[in-house]
């Protein structure tokens, strides 16, 4: 982390929760500049990044720490859209749409995860992911009627997210060659039938 970073933490907090549509505008701005990057196969990096977006480095480092902060915040994005999806689905496939949507997100910003996961927190940086992930399906597990009752919530979606994620971080580090397709059917079919519907 850099000193710029570092002294930003306490706008960071204060920008995360902000309604001001500038805040959104910065933060849309940098999103689209990764996808774009992505798109065109480039490195991703900071400069490279604030270039795209048209911003400045003080700009980028007051929303976000590093790039794995970045990172951080989009899976977390991503997550509670997914999970809101899922949670208004009826449909009996509704797992796997949701699991589709995972592989599509991280296909869509696969080289940002890449390079963060190439930075030196690599460690905080994939706990916070599974962080993330685990309390999203945490909170689809409080309510779920075929959750067995002495199966803690917490615990099992710790174990869920930790099997999910190390499966996607295999896969976005090339440790694990599937298509997008087969990675969402093993995501969904090695869920526990109970929670995925899948038997």
């Amino acid at each position: 982390m850099t000193a710029a970073s570092g002294a930003n933490e306490e706008l960071r907090r204060t920008l995360r929760d902000s309604p001001d549509p500038r805040v959104a505008r910065t933060r849309t701005a940098i999103a689209a500049a990764v996808h774009a990057l992505s798109d065109a196969g480039e490195v991703l990096s900071v400069a490279a990044i604030v270039r795209t977006a048209g911003i400045s480095r003080a700009s980028f480092y007051a929303h976000y720490a590093d790039l794995d902060e970045l990172a951080n915040g989009l899976r977390r994005d991503a997550f509670l859209t997914i999970a809101d999806l899922y949670q208004h689905d009826d449909r009996p496939d509704a797992m796997r749409t949701s699991q589709d949507r995972l592989v599509a997100h991280f296909a869509g910003n696969r080289a940002l995860y890449a390079a963060a996961g190439a930075l030196p927190t690599t460690k905080e940086g994939y706990l916070a992911g599974v962080r993330a992930m685990a309390a999203v399906i945490e909170e689809a597990l409080a309510g779920h009627p075929s959750r067995p009752s002495d199966l803690d919530p917490e615990a099992t979606a710790r174990y869920i997210s930790g099997a999910a994620y190390g499966l996607l971080d295999a896969w976005i580090t090339g440790e694990i060659a599937l298509s997008e397709e087969r990675l969402a059917d093993h995501l969904t079919r090695l869920l526990p039938s109970w929670f995925s519907g899948v038997r």
